[in-house]
């Protein structure tokens, strides 16, 4: 008696169905994890990514640091012609809790203050990571100078993420 309960007739009419509907559940379960992966901010493609121009005051307000010791370079986009107002700094960055100092590069991407630490740096050339964005900048001075403390220089931004980048082209100041 238990026997007929337990091992009844095996149907496989209706596995198509039963198929059918792991198929689906597999294929609502991929699309969320697509989804999600998708707009992880190192994936969101650069074509749409702002440059916004940001004063220092944005930064040393005592939100992201009391002290911005030494900004070496100030750069600017082209179009960014506001006094005070850059869309690149570059400088020492020291934590109000007497921390030390990180030398970084700031942007404001998106509307969002961007701080990447500086991984490497040549004679004209640096890279800067942060978790989302890599920077690699090249300078080039403008002209021969005679001051000893810094120059105008024209610069070339790449900003990389996992899936993309974008070049921009700065004018500014870099000096001690």
């Amino acid at each position: 008696m238990y026997g007929k309960i337990i091992f009844q007739k095996f149907d496989l009419q209706g596995i198509d169905k039963v198929l059918k509907y792991i198929g689906f559940i597999l294929v609502l379960m991929l699309s969320g994890i697509v989804g999600c992966a998708a707009t992880e901010p190192g994936n969101i493609p650069l074509d749409g990514l702002n440059t916004n121009s940001f004063d220092i005051g944005e930064i040393t307000d005592g939100e992201i640091t009391d002290d911005l010791r030494h900004s070496t370079c100030t750069l600017r986009l082209a179009d960014n012609k506001k006094e005070d107002s850059y869309n690149y700094i570059e400088g020492a960055i020291c934590p109000a809790d007497g921390e030390e100092c990180t030398y970084s590069a700031i942007m404001k991407l998106n509307g969002n203050i961007t701080i990447l630490k500086q991984i490497s740096s040549g004679e004209n050339d640096s890279v800067y990571k942060n978790k989302d964005f890599s920077i690699f900048i090249k300078q080039i001075p403008v002209a021969e100078q005679n001051d000893d403390e810094g120059s105008d220089i024209k610069a070339t931004i790449v900003v990389k993420t996992k899936s993309d980048e974008k070049t921009l082209n700065m004018t500014g100041y870099c000096g001690v």
